[in-house]
This record gives structure tokens, sequence and C-alpha cells, in this order.
């Protein structure tokens, strides 16, 4: 009986260290790959802005946020039609926004500090330096059929999806919940 729970527990602690060992060179590895898209300035801009949009598309959990920014009844009083061109043009909106922000600062170095669990979500602490100063990064990771999907990015203490939530909120408040005058801001941007 103690061997067999001694097995148990080695086996336990192997599938730990495995997965975090798994996510750790996934972090690294698609971190350096985002820090070679930011500072690549050889490249024509809309070359770059390829490149952030294969990224996007690879990391994040594009539907999943889309959709949980989202009242559940909104989600339900659109059809099908409706729900797709919101997350297409969510995904646009998202990699837009990335690009922006990685186009207007600094380069840098992310450093992956540690990864936590809980509840089957990876939170992924990491610092972006670029030799002066240091930011603290939060990463909320879930896998998806073998593949590790960005959920939520914080950074100093300031969620994106709780960010956008409320900003999504306040106009489709001020719109009656109309999805399609949501998309239209988004398309703006």
């Amino acid at each position: 009986m103690f061997n067999r729970i001694l097995i148990i527990f080695f086996l336990l602690i192997n599938y730990a260290y495995t997965e975090d060992l798994e996510i750790t060179n996934w972090f690294n590895k698609e971190s350096k790959q985002f820090l070679e898209i930011m500072n690549n300035s050889d490249v024509e801009k809309h070359q770059n802005y390829e490149k952030y949009k294969k990224f996007v598309e690879n990391n994040f959990a594009i539907k999943s946020i889309a959709y949980g920014l989202l009242n559940e009844k909104i989600i339900e009083s659109n059809n099908e039609k409706t729900l797709i061109k919101y997350q297409n043009t969510f995904k646009s909106y998202l990699t837009k926004t990335i690009y922006n922000l990685a186009n207007s600062s600094t380069s840098g170095d992310i450093i992956l500090k540690d990864i936590d669990v809980k509840d089957g979500v990876f939170i992924i602490n990491s610092d972006i330096s670029d030799k002066t100063s240091s930011i603290s990064l939060y990463w909320k990771v879930v896998k998806v059929k073998n593949n590790y999907k960005i959920l939520d990015v914080i950074v100093e203490n300031t969620s994106y999806f709780v960010t956008k939530k409320s900003e999504f909120t306040k106009i489709l408040r001020k719109n009656r919940s109309n999805l399609e005058h949501l998309i239209r801001e988004l398309e703006k941007i």
C-alpha cells in the first residue's frame, strides 16, 4: 500500500514538474518572439502588424476574451453572424492595441519570475525591463487543446480584461445594448 502511494505521489510531482517546464518553455519562446517583433524596426510597419496579428491569433483566447467582455443577455440576443463579426472585430482591435503599445515603447527584456496555478489558470509573474526601469506583468494563461492561450494581461496591477469590460459596458449601456454599435466603435480604432 505504501509503495502505491509513493508511486502515485512521484507521478503527481513528475506531472507537475513536466507541466511547469512546458509552460515555462512556451512563455520563454513566445515572449522572445514578441520582443523580436517589437524590436524589429527593419521591416515596414504593415509587415510588423501582420506578425502581431499572427502572434495574437496563436497566443490569445480571442473568443473567450471577446465573449467574456459581454453580458450573457447580449450574447443570447444576437445572431451568430453578428457574434462572429464582433469576435473578428475584437481580434483586430486587440491586435491594434498590442501593436500600438509595443510600437510606442522602448525595447527590453521580459523576465519570467514565477508561475502559479489556480483553478486551471496559470498566473505567470514577469517583468519587462529596458535596463533603466521595469514594469510588472502578470499573464493569465489556460491550456486549450494542448496549446497555451492568454486570457488576460495585468500591467502594474491593471487588468486588460477588467478595463475593457468596463469600457465595453459603458458603450453598450449608452447604446441600449446594441452590439452593432460596439462593433462600429471598435472598428474606429
